[in-house]
């Protein structure tokens, strides 16, 4: 997945935050919003919370590597939200 297969402006974050629909369990929040274009695009959001830059950085890879891997109709922007516990797993 190329540099179009993520949101990169703070504005399409937004946009997905204000609009969007989301489910939620203990450790991530998933927000939804149909984007009409040929790919789903993902943004990923993980506050200091969650734990020192190198637990960041961690749960970064492996929900790309998830992304990656996970066959979704296109057509959507995606935004990921890990909570606080999600730095606690593993």
């Amino acid at each position: 997945m190329g540099k179009a297969g993520y949101l990169t402006k703070p504005a399409e974050y937004a946009s997905v935050h204000s609009k969007g629909r989301s489910w939620a369990n203990n450790l991530l929040v998933l927000r939804l919003l149909p984007n009409h274009l040929d790919c789903s695009r993902y943004g990923f959001s993980i506050s200091k919370r969650v734990g020192n830059a190198v637990t960041r950085n961690y749960i970064k890879r492996v929900l790309k590597e998830i992304t990656r891997q996970t066959k979704l109709r296109p057509g959507f922007d995606i935004v990921i939200i890990a909570r606080g516990n999600a730095g606690q797993t593993g």
